[in-house]
């Protein structure tokens, strides 16, 4: 049998597992009660309990402290004030929102990479080294482009910028992107010999199409995402990419650009249907997620979810290049029956072929 790190890097490889390799995103409230049913105080003896496979790494900030207010929101070290809206994170004030030239964009106070530590991963990494390793911050901060200078600017005066004020729009590229190169050369420096996957997370797709052309994408936003994947890729790492939506135009950029695995697999999305999908680009990129939660897991019965596992090993896990997940954030409203069912059947799958 197979570890969990052979496992991933199997079926990233196009070489059939012993069985399908799974992950999972979930909020909060999910993986309580998720600790609570197992009766587990950690996250990390709950990720053994449901057999996960990939487990993600990022560095502590270490940093000058951040800014509370008596109204409970915070800012964090990007200078994005916050207040939390139940599970999530809600953006009070984008801080670039007044932003009139490339000059105020400097002025604005930029993150350092010595704010983190960098020393404290290797033990941690060592530790799971029978997982398939991601570098990933959990959190809303895992390297982007696009995502960040949205918040940034706010994402109606940023898009516009794009068009009607393209050097701003550079500027405030330029130093996201000068920020996550340095950060993570300094991850690979320090794990990157144990270390298997690096993770970009920049969405450009919605339910129905793309949120940016084609065009746009790649005038403004791809260039640095090669030189992010290029830095990972002399690390040896294998590069997955995060963007929810209807992404099918851009996925052969993706591919030229050197991803390896693309997730989420939205499939409630246009024309991300799994079997087309596997199809067209199955024998390049490795699909992690598919499972959806904005139906099947949150709505359907576990019968139903088992029957969606099932399937979804049968069309995208065929000759490796599959990852099963669900399609993002398990939301708490989730039957916890349904999540359970979820890894119980590909379990069950494993014990059924050996």
């Amino acid at each position: 049998m197979m570890n969990s790190k052979e496992r991933v890097l199997a079926a990233v490889n196009h070489t059939e597992p012993d069985r399908v390799p799974v992950d999972l995103w979930a909020l909060p409230p999910i993986t309580d009660r998720l600790r609570d049913h197992f009766g587990v105080e950690d996250d990390e003896a709950l990720w053994q309990a449901l057999g996960i496979d990939l487990r993600s790494v990022w560095p502590e900030y270490v940093g000058p402290q951040l800014s509370t207010f008596n109204d409970g929101t915070w800012t964090d070290w990007w200078g994005l004030r916050k207040r939390m809206i139940g599970p999530f994170e809600e953006i009070v004030e984008p801080p670039l929102a007044g932003a009139q030239t490339v000059g105020d964009v400097e002025a604005h106070p930029w993150p350092n990479p010595d704010w983190f530590d960098y020393e404290g991963l290797r033990p941690i990494c060592k530790t799971l080294s029978q997982y398939a390793l991601v570098v990933r911050d959990a959190g809303p901060n895992a390297t982007c482009v696009l995502r960040l200078a949205m918040f940034l600017r706010s994402m109606e005066r940023f898009m516009m910028d794009l068009v009607a004020n393209p050097d701003l729009a550079r500027a405030i590229i330029r130093r996201v992107e000068e920020f996550y190169l340095e950060l993570d050369r300094r991850i690979f420096d320090a794990v990157g010999d144990l270390t298997d996957i690096y993770f970009i997370a920049d969405d450009v797709g919605v339910q129905d199409g793309l949120m940016i052309s084609p065009t746009m994408f790649r005038e403004f936003i791809a260039p640095s995402l090669r030189r992010f994947i290029a830095q990972a890729k002399a690390y040896d790492q294998r590069v997955m990419y995060h963007t929810c939506g209807a992404v099918r135009p851009l996925i052969p950029d993706f591919m030229e650009m050197g991803v390896d695995i693309l997730n989420p697999i939205q499939v409630s999305a246009k024309g991300m249907d799994p079997a087309g999908l596997k199809r067209d680009f199955g024998d390049a990129l490795c699909f992690h997620g598919a499972l959806d939660i904005q139906r099947v897991l949150s709505q359907d019965t576990p019968e139903d979810v088992r029957a969606e596992v099932e399937r979804l090993c049968q069309v995208l896990g065929q000759d490796g290049g599959f990852i099963l997940a669900p399609t993002n954030n398990v939301v708490p409203e989730t039957p916890i029956e349904n999540i359970l069912a979820l890894y119980e059947a590909v379990q069950e799958n494993t014990r059924s072929q050996s």
